[in-house]
Order: C-alpha cells, then sequence, then structure tokens
C-alpha cells in the first residue's frame, strides 16, 4: 500500500502510526489525515496538520472549494490579539454575558479554548501571508459590560487569485465587499472589474481568505480533492464488533468509490443540515424551510447524525441555528434583510398589524422574537417589512437597486405595492386599522428620534446597520410617503449551529469519553456560542481557532 506526498505515492512508515497493521481496513491510499470539507476551518486545520509534518488530504464533496464561507464577508471575531485595546479577561467576560449558561456544547473548557486561540490565529494568519484589516462593525451587544464597538471583527485584506494558479476556476470569486454601506460595496465592485479588464481577478471578504488558504496548501503541497463526496467512515472494531477507532473515509471519485486510510485519523469540518426538509421539521423551530437558507443548502449534517447513532456518538446544540432575517419570495429565494429592516422609513409588522421587535437589532434576537410571535399567533401567521417611497429610493432591497418597484416584481409575488396603507393591508391580509395605529406611532418615534417601544437606533450595533448619514436617529424615519410596499420577513439562517458534540481539543464524545482517530469542528461541531451570537464573525473565527486545536492534537498523540 501508498500513501500520498505531495500528490505522489509513497512508502506508509508503519512505525509512525497508532494503529497495529493488523487491525487495519482495506484501503486504496493512504496519507496522515483526511480532513472533510475546504472551507476556511477545514482548510486552517489541513494547513497547521501539514506544518507539523504529517500529510494531508483535504477531501470537498462538492465541485467548488471553500464552501459558502468563499462567498461571505470573510469577518472574523478575533478579540485579545495582538495591538488592541483588548484582553482575555474583558473578552470573555462579554462572551460569558451574551452567551450564559450555555449547552454541553458550551462548556468552560471550549470557551477558553476559543477565546485563548483568537489571539494567536490572527498572528498566524499574519505569517501565512494574509493580510486583515479592522471591520466598521463591533460586537452585537456592545453596551454590556466587555463588549466593543469596534476592534474585535477583522476582514481579509483584497488577494489576486493569480496567486493559486489554476485552482482560482474552482473558488467562488464574485465581488463579496465587507463594507456596510452601498457607496462602498460600489467601490468594491468598481475596482474588482478594473482588476478584470487588466487580465487580474482580485478576491474580496471570504474568497480571499479562501485563496489565502489555498496558497498556503500549495506551498505546503496538501493533497485536495474536490467533487469527492464522503460515503462513510473507516473503522476498527474490537473483540465484540464495536466500533473503537476511525481510520479513515471512503470517498466516491467519479463513478468509482476510493478507500482512504488515515493512520492519524479524520476530521469533519463541514457539516449542517439546513438544505434538509426533515431534519428542519424534526430539530429547528417551525415554521422552518430549506429554502430560508441564505448559505448554501448543504445537508452533510444528515449523514453525520447518521454516523453519530452508527459510533454511538454524542450530539449538541440541533436546535439552534445562525438566525438571520430575511426577504423571502415564495417562489424563488430569499434575500439577507439586516440592511433594509434597519434602514429608516420601514417597520415590520405581524398580521395584526403592529411591532413586535427591535428590527434593527442583531439577527438572533429578531428572530427569536419572530418565533415568539408565531407560536403566539399560530403557525400561519406571516411577518411583513412595510416601506414607504423613500425607503424605496433610497436602500436596496431584496436583490432590487434603490428606485421604483419594477412591475415584474410585482407580478411576480416579490413585493405588494399599494398607494394607501389600508389598501396595502388588504392586500398582504394584515388588520388595517393596527397597521395604521402602527405607521402613526412609528411617526411619532421617528419625529423624535427615539424608539420607548422596542429600544430600535439606541446601540451603536443597531446604528452601525442603518443609515448614518440619517438624523436624528440612523434607524428611525417616518413611513408615511406614498406608494407603500410590503415584503415577507422570515426567520433565515446562513447554518445550522447544532451538531457532533465535541471537548476542547476538537475530539468528538461518546459516553465513555473522545473517539479516537475522529475530530469535528465548524458547522460539523455543536457551536460553543449555544444559542446565542455574540458578534459577527463568530461562527468562522470558532471554525479555524478550532482548525489549529485539532491540529495540535493529531500532533500529540503516540507514536
Amino acid at each position: 500500500m501508498n500513501r500520498t506526498r505531495g500528490g505522489r505515492p509513497t512508502e506508509f512508515d508503519d512505525a509512525r502510526l497508532p494503529v497495529p497493521v493488523a487491525g487495519r481496513p482495506a484501503a486504496d491510499q493512504m496519507t496522515d489525515v483526511v480532513v472533510i470539507g475546504s472551507n476556511p476551518g477545514a482548510l486552517a486545520a489541513a494547513i497547521a496538520c501539514r506544518q507539523a509534518g504529517w500529510e494531508v488530504l483535504v477531501v470537498e464533496p462538492g465541485p467548488r472549494l471553500g464552501s459558502r464561507e468563499a462567498s461571505g464577508p470573510g469577518q472574523l471575531w478575533l478579540p485579545a490579539r495582538h495591538g488592541i485595546d483588548d484582553d482575555y479577561a474583558t473578552a470573555r467576560d462579554y462572551f460569558d454575558r451574551v452567551v450564559g449558561e450555555g449547552d454541553a456544547a458550551s462548556s468552560a473548557p471550549r470557551r477558553h479554548a476559543f477565546l485563548t486561540g483568537t489571539g494567536p490565529l490572527a498572528g498566524w494568519l499574519a505569517e501565512l501571508g494574509i493580510g486583515l484589516h479592522a471591520d466598521r462593525v463591533g460586537d452585537h451587544y456592545p453596551l454590556l459590560p466587555g463588549g466593543r464597538t469596534n476592534q474585535r471583527v477583522v476582514v481579509p485584506q483584497p488577494i489576486e487569485t493569480a496567486v493559486i494558479g489554476q485552482l482560482a476556476e474552482v473558488v467562488p470569486h464574485g465581488v463579496t465587499a465587507d463594507a456596510d454601506t452601498l457607496v462602498d460595496r460600489l467601490e468594491h465592485t468598481a475596482r474588482a472589474v478594473g482588476g478584470a479588464a487588466r487580465g487580474r481577478r482580485t478576491a474580496h471578504g471570504g474568497a480571499a481568505l479562501v485563496v489565502g488558504l489555498l496558497a498556503a496548501c500549495q506551498r505546503l503541497q496538501v493533497n485536495i480533492w474536490w467533487d469527492a463526496p464522503t460515503r462513510r467512515l473507516l473503522t476498527t472494531r474490537d473483540e465484540d464488533g464495536v466500533a473503537d477507532r476511525v481510520v479513515g473515509v471512503e470517498v466516491r471519485r467519479g463513478v468509482r468509490p476510493v478507500r482512504v486510510f488515515a493512520g492519524r485519523g479524520v476530521i469533519i469540518a463541514q457539516g449542517g443540515f439546513e438544505g434538509d426538509a426533515a431534519a428542519r421539521r424534526e430539530f429547528l423551530p417551525s415554521p422552518s424551510r430549506p429554502a430560508w437558507t441564505l448559505g448554501e443548502p448543504r445537508s452533510e449534517g444528515v449523514r453525520q447524525l447518521e454516523w453519530a447513532a452508527e459510533l454511538g456518538l454524542q450530539l449538541a446544540g440541533l436546535g439552534n441555528a445562525w438566525w438571520r432575517p430575511g426577504l423571502w419570495y415564495p417562489q424563488g429565494k430569499v434575500w439577507d434583510a439586516e440592511q433594509a429592516l434597519a434602514a429608516p422609513h420601514g417597520f415590520v409588522v405581524d398580521a395584526s398589524g403592529r411591532r413586535f421587535a427591535n428590527e434593527a437589532g442583531p439577527g438572533n434576537d429578531f428572530c427569536r422574537a419572530l418565533y415568539r410571535r408565531v407560536r403566539e399567533l399560530g403557525p400561519e401567521s406571516v411577518a411583513w417589512l412595510v416601506i414607504d417611497s423613500e425607503h424605496r429610493h433610497r436602500y436596496p432591497l431584496a436583490g432590487l437597486a434603490p428606485g421604483r418597484v419594477p412591475r415584474g416584481a410585482e407580478r411576480a409575488g416579490l413585493i405588494s405595492s399599494a398607494r394607501t396603507l389600508p389598501e396595502l393591508a388588504w392586500k398582504i391580509k394584515v388588520d388595517a386599522a393596527g397597521l395604521q395605529a402602527c405607521a402613526d406611532r412609528f411617526d411619532q418615534i421617528a419625529a423624535v428620534g427615539v424608539d420607548d417601544d422596542f429600544g430600535r437606533g439606541a446601540s451603536p450595533a443597531d446604528r452601525a446597520r442603518g443609515d448614518r448619514a440619517n438624523r436624528p436617529n440612523p434607524c428611525l424615519g417616518a413611513v408615511h410617503q406614498a406608494p407603500f410596499q410590503a415584503v415577507r420577513v422570515v426567520p433565515a439562517d446562513l447554518g445550522t449551529k447544532g451538531g457532533l458534540l465535541t471537548d476542547e481539543h476538537g475530539s468528538t464524545l461518546r459516553v465513555d469519553g473522545p473517539m479516537p482517530g475522529l475530530w469535528a469542528i465548524g458547522s460539523a461541531a455543536a457551536s460553543v456560542t449555544g444559542a446565542y451570537d455574540p458578534a459577527p464573525g463568530v461562527g468562522l473565527a470558532e471554525a479555524m481557532v478550532a482548525g489549529r486545536a485539532v491540529a495540535s492534537a493529531v500532533a500529540g498523540l503516540s507514536r
């Protein structure tokens, strides 16, 4: 049998492995570590394992590298890093206040491992040649003790895709600006178009992070397969026939299965069941649909649930997701509603025509409030973003640039439009008297710039999501200029948060302790944040910190 080194077969050194020869399953290829997934957390684990001297194979189930993170903003929450006015104790105080007691996945050792790993991650990325700069946003709850309005959230600096050669063809490279205003996004677009005209492509945001990590993988000769979904885990078994160690994977390459023996073990770095309707119905609050996922509608997490049952692995956090309000087109896709809901000249109402939450607050809080309202009013209740002409002419909405509403958008059911609020109420089946009363009250709130009902725009985080040029409150503006429009609001998500329960080293856990040879990070593992979301970029930072921690655990195995 052989293993791979930089894509070339080499002899396998039995003396280095914790698995006896006699206990190994048949294999077509051999390596030290297999990483399932190619998102930033997976690539961080692969690079760190390779730096420790191990041969690594990355197997990506889909046809493109980087997963959904490559199309996102690439935000990383990195408190207590060198060069900023922050420390572990302050960040830990803030984190504990937001997350609270948490669940099994949010143990004290896991919190400590995460928060002590964010600072070193920043330095490690710099060593890899991945530049970072501070984003304009801060923590979701900056007014809490330990909270910050800036410094902790960073984004990757743009990078030319030429550094990864032909791999650039399998990495999403659309413009993914980290900026939070329309002008900034247009500037990013202009730079990208200019680069393309000169024969260069520049990656921004999450794509820049993925490109930088892939460049490091190439330098270190990490083996990467894409379009290679994992069919099953390979295990050794004890005398009773019970699986006692994970030692590899079987993946599909083209039309045939390939068994890969991993002498040190397997790292599952990609999961989530947001694309599976049955799993959503079983675990997430109702209503819940795969169409409401803002990221890739993945279902790798369903297979991991099956693996957990087969191997006796514990699970946690299955009822949680990275919630984000969405604007839903029933015949099509869902759009991120965060900016539209925070902008002035609009509010969200339920079937009674009443507001029920701070529309500019953290997305997790808004969606939790929306679900509470559904439980109160019944599963058929629907929420709507109601805006006037000022909002429509100033701000983007559900994929539409500021301006008039195209006729096709209304005919297709994306937007309902009316000359008066009573007419709009009739169209969207909302109580007309309640809607008019809500608009009158909102006009009063907007005039003074203070939302005494739900605190919209009171937090610096709220105001950062609104229109900073709007006075006196970036999030408040009257809704009284005809015509009026309404778009359905749903509890969307960036992915599910639950998965395999792990310890602070990323080891998957059975009731009797860790499962040898199997680690889980990122969307494959239950998040340390539990049901809450402390800041932008926490999930991505958690995955990458865990990737480096797993590499240390792999390196610590007996030789």
